[in-house]
């Protein structure tokens, strides 16, 4: 995965002909919030440098390279007088801006007399108006609405021109020393890089362009303790680490998208025909206009999300293959959540084609969130989801083809039609739901179906539009015991305005022996409201014939026999039209 975002480096500084500093250089409003600038202005007259006062402006992302922002550790200075307000503002002007001018006790700098006076005599105007400058940072950070971000950075006037740190040729020169003082920290020489494989003079031991590699773990450092060995773990040549860099910045900015509400980077690999292919490629995400006409082609999406892209790439040749990067960031760390390596375009019009098939079955469109509604809390009263896990393991089963258990899906769809059904919500929906998610799941071969080998009845029409989900005796008994029960109901709830045999169902927790029993007891209430018709006798003996084939020992768990009974009940209104003609169709056989 590395390797495919260096790679994506390599082309991006190639293309657009970057150069160290533009890579180095970040963009502190990547995620939109820091729309305000509070500039620290001095006049600059003769090598004489005068304090002005504060100012504010808004953010230019033309400016990107004026503000030469390249963010530091928390607890110190960043490594550029640009600094990111956070906290309390005057710790920010401390740590961050004045923070930075620390520098120049440093004795490894090389500075000309004129650079080392310019940036002393900004040091101490600086502090000697400190009070100043923070009591101004703070009422425009008072007046500025807290979801707003401020960034700070210094401002010259130069003969009535407005100059910025990254204008100015030491700031540049510092902040390449600093990265570089970083690198040198952690060195090995003639050793082979772990991106490029090639050995290399120079190997740098100290990477943290993720921020889930750190040498501040012992865990992570080869040796234990011995962090002058840490470059076995990560060593990466400073050709890749720059191609890397500029790669990351380019995947967050461009090819970051949504999966049903889950962020994740999507990393291109190409194969063969590396540049002409991935300049194609590349253009669908740089050019705005032209990704914007793509998604407007009546776009299929197999997510939920609005950015989801998957549709425009399942239509590519497998000259390239996708990685996705489910990552969360928390503060300045970030966690994996999942990486899911190498997935062809013709594994997304697979999965695409299997979709369209559950979309005409259903006649509803079907996306991951259709699966991602029994996969996302463990109790709907808790604030944030709890199953991300279980889904993007799920997800990453159907990308990578690799089988599921349909007991282990069955359990959570379930759960949640048993909260629907108790509280009266929206159960029949629900079920809808999860007979979706099982026929995806079973047009993609991922989990096992039983198949019996059975004689021709007059359901089968019906049984086989639904591929294998109901191909043995005991699910299509249980299915026509849900529909006569749901027909039953419906008698209850138009005679009496209440389903009283609601109960005998046991929050759909019903057990062989409770179903064995169940047939009877439906058969007797239609009885006594006296709706035990020719259709519905015809539904009750089709039922009890394929219960009585299923033998004695019905091996399924409860979860699946509640299932297929819940499925009967969703669609009962297909059985209905099986059983009866238009003429004498009851009036209470078709859900209103």
């Amino acid at each position: 995965m590395l390797s495919a975002i260096k790679e994506l480096g390599e082309l991006i500084i190639e293309r657009e002909k970057r150069e160290l500093l533009d890579v180095l250089v970040e963009d502190p409003n990547s995620n939109g919030n820091y729309t305000k600038v509070i500039t620290i202005v001095f006049v600059l007259n003769d090598k004489k440098v005068e304090f002005s006062g504060v100012e504010q402006e808004q953010y230019d992302e033309y400016k990107r390279m004026k503000y030469l922002y390249k963010s530091g550790a928390a607890t110190s200075s960043d490594l550029s007088p640009t600094a990111k307000l956070s906290g309390k503002p005057e710790g920010t002007f401390d740590r961050k801006i004045l923070g930075w001018f620390k520098i120049l006790d440093n004795k490894k700098v090389e500075l000309s007399e004129d650079e080392r006076w310019f940036l002393a005599s900004l040091r101490d105007l600086l502090d000697k108006n400190s009070t100043l400058i923070k009591s101004q940072i703070l009422k425009i950070r008072e007046e500025t609405p807290k979801k707003e971000g401020i960034l700070i950075t210094i401002k010259f006037v130069k003969d009535d021109m407005a100059l910025y740190v990254g204008d100015i040729d030491v700031f540049k020169k510092l902040l390449v020393f600093m990265v570089n003082e970083k690198d040198n920290k952690l060195l090995e020489r003639n050793k082979v890089c772990s991106i490029c494989g090639q050995t290399k003079e120079t190997i740098i031991g100290r990477i943290d362009t993720y921020a889930f590699y750190t040498l501040d773990k012992p865990g992570f450092i080869t040796g234990g303790f011995d962090e002058r060995r840490a470059w076995r773990n990560f060593p990466v040549c400073p050709e890749c680490k720059f191609s890397l860099e500029e790669g990351k910045k380019f995947v967050e900015g461009n090819l970051t998208f949504k999966f049903c509400g889950i962020k994740y980077n999507l990393i291109p690999k190409f194969i063969i025909g590396t540049k002409a292919v991935a300049e194609d490629v590349l253009d669908i995400f740089t050019n705005t206009s032209k990704l914007a006409s793509l998604k407007q082609k009546n776009m299929e999406r197999i997510t939920n999300d609005e950015e989801d892209i998957l549709d425009v790439l399942k239509d590519a040749n497998d000259v390239l293959t996708l990685n996705f990067l489910f990552i969360q960031k928390i503060q300045a760390a970030e966690r994996i959540l999942l990486v899911i390596e190498d997935v062809f375009p013709s594994r997304l019009r697979r999965i695409f084609k299997a979709k369209y098939a559950v979309d005409l079955l259903f006649n509803q469109n079907f996306t991951f969130g259709t699966i991602r509604s029994f996969f996302a809390k463990s109790d709907s009263n808790k604030r944030n989801n709890d199953l991300d896990k279980y889904f993007l393991d799920i997800v990453d089963r159907i990308f990578k083809d690799r089988p599921i258990s349909s007991n282990f899906i069955l359990s959570f769809v379930m759960k949640k039609v048993r909260d629907e059904f108790i509280n009266d919500g929206y159960f029949y929906a629900t079920v809808k739901n999860g007979l979706q998610a099982m026929a995806f799941l079973e047009d993609l071969n991922l989990i096992k179906m039983e198949v019996d080998t059975m004689e021709r009845r007059i359901f089968d029409d019906m049984f086989d539009r639904y591929g294998q989900m109901f191909k043995t005796p005991l699910k299509r008994g249980l299915f026509l015991l849900g529909s006569l029960t749901e027909f039953l109901l419906r008698k209850q709830y138009k005679e009496r305005n209440a389903k009283p045999f609601l109960k005998n169902l046991k929050s759909l927790k019903m057990t062989e022996r409770d179903l064995k029993g169940l047939l009877p007891k439906v058969q007797n209430k239609l009885e006594e409201y006296d709706s035990f018709d020719k259709g519905k006798r015809q539904l009750a003996a089709e039922a009890a014939n394929y219960l009585l084939m299923a033998g004695d020992n019905w091996s399924m768990s409860v979860d699946e026999l509640n299932f297929y009974f819940a499925a009967g009940m969703n669609l009962a209104d297909e059985v209905a039209k099986i059983v009866y003609s238009d003429k004498n169709m009851p009036e209470d056989a078709i859900q209103e």
